[in-house]
């Protein structure tokens, strides 16, 4: 029996000696022949078409996922048949070059950057981890992509062990939910001191009710709690303190290396003895103003455990051009005509509540104090106006129906006269306030095109001529208007009927018959009640009625700035009611196709145009339009010959009908 065990540990011996005898010499050709992953672009990418949508889902990858103990793994490999170990589980359907650039499009702020990891077989054995850290450089700046990891079986193993037994610790170490005294304590020795010393006590052992501690004292003064404390087995306590606070440095003992959870695109394990792994990678990143080339770079270690034994050495980069249709567009500044008006009008109306047939104004009753402080403040801001003078203001007061036409005629022109008063002499106190000595009033009533020195009116001359009044006895149209909106109203017809009486004292009196009479008087006069305010004014320094100025379109330029910061969504809001060139350039930057090629379509035949319409012609499967179309835009400019292989779709078009445009035949 000793001498069959003596052979295995011999063979194990031998095996282990064999592996690591290996792994040494994959290394040493490693570092003789500075073996690294290689990198290269993918040659065709079918072109990404999007719907009428305002936004994109960056391109992903395929994954599945694993549960390991807990752990969320990434995990894109298959079992091998053949070898028994796991592979990449991906399919490559595009074809592989040996290029270190490509052209790529930018379509709806966004670009793929596509390229494939070859990690060869040297590179891999059963005990080591390949780690490989893809990044982005453009514009300055790098953006780290999610990390590749090629992990032997073995090495795996070894992570999983170590979880294994780290879990094994924490399995030892006694939770705070346990049961104290049945965990901690002699409970043997406890249940026969009870019986002997809280006979009353040991009765209530299965009993949920709390027993006060003086009554649980036993004969020698003893409490329940101070028995317990004495047959606690204080140095099971400690150890168990004691391995909680080693949590930390156990899962450091155990899990060296621990799983990669987060910033990893791909963990596949591998037997070491296949063959390389290719894996298709597809970062998609949003385009930027300026934007034009994008580098990859690939840099990579292998671990044995968790020391790093071989560094890769660096690969060249592998650069990407971005073709955007954005060079399309067409940055001149793009003015609009506009009309001046010479003279201006503002209005504004308060609810200014006057007590029942008084005519004084009061700012402390009922809103008053909110309505004349609005009033104010347009006042001062049209007063205080750099480019309008106020001609004149006009002071219009109304009543509400009730009492006699006669009586309100002559309310409503007291309460304009006391409201134009009341304004005067705030206008008065605010143009006193200001630095200015003289007023931007016009009380020469000519409405002058130029204030000059004399027509400036100095301070304390008096404002009779700048304001006017008018009054409205009873506002019976803007009632009928009410009356006619109101749901509230039950009996219509008869309300309606009332209004066909001439006289305004009889058209009252049937109101008030009518069961509609105290809604219309609570809720609708009040409205009635108003003192409106019209404010005449003209341009300063303007002589004509009417100017003609032309000056920068501000829309369409935000447009076009949409358009170059690669803001498409808001820069086919800005340009759409245009129609032109950079209209159509946005919608074809977010693949709005129709909408593009109605644009196109009726605008002026150029090389630009011609291009656009065979891009789009292309994505809507018109290839006979697409194909005529871009040699017509070679035939205006022949270095549109060079751009079509920039954009997919022309490039698949040139390539599917042997497209032969050679520079001297145009």
């Amino acid at each position: 029996m000793r001498e069959r065990v003596k052979e295995r540990v011999a063979v194990l011996i031998a095996l282990l000696c064999v592996a690591a005898c290996s792994g040494q010499r994959k290394l040493r050709d490693l570092n003789l022949n500075n073996i690294g992953a290689d990198v290269s672009v993918i040659n065709k990418v079918q072109p990404v078409m999007f719907s009428d949508s305002l936004s994109r889902e960056p391109a992903q990858d395929k994954f599945v996922v694993v549960d390991i103990q807990g752990k969320v793994l990434i995990m894109n490999a298959v079992k091998d048949d053949e070898s028994g170990g796991m592979i990449v589980a991906d399919q490559l359907n595009a074809i592989v070059v040996e290029a270190k650039f490509r052209n790529v499009p930018e379509r709806n702020g966004f670009v793929d950057i596509a390229f494939e990891v070859n990690v060869p077989a040297k590179m891999q054995s059963s005990n080591w981890q390949v780690r490989l850290a893809p990044q982005l450089a453009f514009l300055g700046d790098t953006l780290r992509l999610d990390h590749i990891h090629i992990t032997g079986n073995k090495y795996r193993a070894a992570q999983m062990r170590g979880y294994e037994l780290y879990n094994k610790f924490l399995s030892s170490i006694l939770p705070d939910s346990c049961h104290f005294i049945n965990t901690f304590t002699y409970r043997n020795l406890l249940d026969i001191f009870i019986d002997r010393n809280f006979k009353d006590l040991a009765g209530l052992r299965t009993d949920s009710s709390i027993v006060d501690q003086e009554y649980a004292c036993g004969l020698f003064g003893v409490t329940q709690k101070q028995a317990i404390e004495h047959y606690t087995r204080n140095f099971l306590v400690k150890r168990n303190n004691r391995k909680k606070q080693k949590r930390e440095k156990m899962y450091a003992r155990y899990v060296k290396v621990p799983l990669a959870e987060e910033g990893i695109r791909l963990d596949s394990i591998v037997s070491g003895s296949g063959g390389s792994v290719k894996y298709h990678y597809v970062q998609t990143i949003r385009t930027k103003k300026g934007l034009r080339k994008v580098d990859m770079l690939l840099t990579g270690a292998i671990y044995e455990a968790d020391k790093k034994i071989y560094t890769m050495p660096g690969c060249s980069p592998l650069t990407y051009y971005i073709s955007s249709m954005v060079s399309f567009a067409d940055h001149s500044v793009k003015y609009q005509k506009r009309i001046i008006e010479r003279n201006a009008r503002a209005n504004t109306a308060a609810y200014i509540d006057f007590r029942a047939g008084e005519y004084g104004v009061c700012d402390t009753l009922s809103n008053n104090g909110y309505e004349i402080g609005r009033v104010k403040s347009n006042i001062r801001e049209l007063l205080s106006n750099k480019d309008y003078i106020v001609d004149s203001l006009i002071i219009t007061a109304s009543c509400s129906p009730e009492g006699s036409y006669a009586s309100n005629e002559m309310l409503a022109k007291k309460r304009a006269n006391s409201i134009k008063e009341y304004m005067r002499s705030y206008i008065s106190y605010y143009c006193d306030s200001i630095s200015s000595q003289y007023w931007d009033i016009d009380l020469t009533g000519k409405g002058s095109d130029v204030i000059t020195e004399k027509e400036k009116v100095p301070h304390g001359v008096p404002l009779t001529d700048f304001i006017r009044t008018r009054s409205i006895a009873e506002q019976w149209d803007k009632l009928e208007n009410m009356l006619q909106r109101d749901t509230n109203i039950t009996d219509k017809e008869r309300v309606q009927a009332c209004f066909l009486i001439e006289d305004p004292d009889k058209r009252e009196q049937a109101l008030s018959r009518t069961k509609d009479y105290p809604y219309m008087r609570k809720v609708l006069y009040p409205y009635l009640r108003t003192v409106k305010f019209d404010f005449y004014l003209h341009r300063k320094g303007m002589i004509r009625d009417t100017v003609h100025t032309t000056e920068i379109d501000t829309v369409y330029m935000k447009g076009l700035a949409a358009l170059n910061e690669r803001d498409y969504a808001a820069a086919v809001t800005l340009l759409h009611s245009y129609n032109d060139l950079n209209a159509a350039v946005a919608y074809v930057c977010m693949d709005y196709n129709q909408s593009a090629l109605a644009v196109l379509e009726s605008l002026k035949k150029t090389a630009k145009r011609d291009y656009m319409l065979a891009v789009v012609y292309a994505r809507l499967q018109q290839e006979q339009k697409a194909v005529e179309s871009f040699i017509h835009a070679v035939a205006q400019d022949a270095s549109m010959r060079h751009r079509g292989n920039l954009d997919p779709e022309i490039s698949e078009l040139v390539k599917k009908y042997a497209i032969d445009l050679r520079l001297e035949d145009y």
